[in-house]
């Protein structure tokens, strides 16, 4: 009877190391699986994830007139920052600005960099296409001159002016396999509005 009892209690234990050991084959695959995930995640956070652009505008931008006075310019000091892992290209930048008092828009271009010269003699800073590198931040003054004819001048007296900055990118007709996660879109124009205190 004794011989009989121990039998069974060995058959027992047997079947019980039979089912622990693959739930633990299967817990080790389990964490195995997410492991090889969220590395797979990392890389492509840190080496393959698509530029992100931003654009900021301070506080205080400049309004000026060039070419005897007939031409209005913006000069706007720009941040902009790619959050993404690849570099971004910026070609160019438009500004549209409306009167509120009026209520006319007129449209602006990126034509320099940089503030206006001093003096008559020292070079502009053409504006040319950005390369902004991944995890990166770029800031300089951008000066923004009318689209087509320069007069009629948009700003005629102090007051309220509304501002929306578009950053034209390069970006390819359909994503590729890495960029469709996100997306490979034009980042949103930026609005806002300011004060134009005094004019001279």
């Amino acid at each position: 009877m004794a011989s009989n009892q121990t039998s069974v209690r060995d058959g027992d234990d047997g079947a019980n190391r039979a089912k622990v050991i693959p739930y633990r084959n299967w817990l080790s695959t389990a964490f195995s699986a997410v492991a090889i995930c969220l590395s797979c995640i990392s890389f492509y956070m840190s080496a393959l994830q698509g530029p992100a652009l931003e654009v900021y505008v301070p506080p205080a931008i400049h309004y000026g007139r060039d070419g005897g006075g007939d031409t209005e310019l913006f000069a706007i000091p720009l941040t902009i920052t790619n959050s993404g892992a690849r570099s971004g290209a910026v070609l160019s930048i438009e500004l549209e600005v409306q009167n509120l008092k009026t209520n006319t828009t007129k449209r602006y271009y990126s034509a320099f960099l940089g503030e206006h010269p001093r003096e008559g003699t020292s070079p502009n800073r053409q504006f040319a296409p950005l390369s902004i590198p991944g995890r990166a931040v770029f800031s300089e003054t951008v000066r923004f001159y009318p689209v087509g004819e320069a007069l009629p001048r948009l700003v005629d007296a102090q007051g309220e002016y509304a501002f929306r900055l578009q950053l034209n990118t390069a970006t390819p007709p359909e994503p590729s396999l890495f960029d469709r996660p996100q997306g490979r879109t034009q980042p949103a124009p930026m609005t806002f509005q300011m004060t134009l205190p005094w004019m001279s």
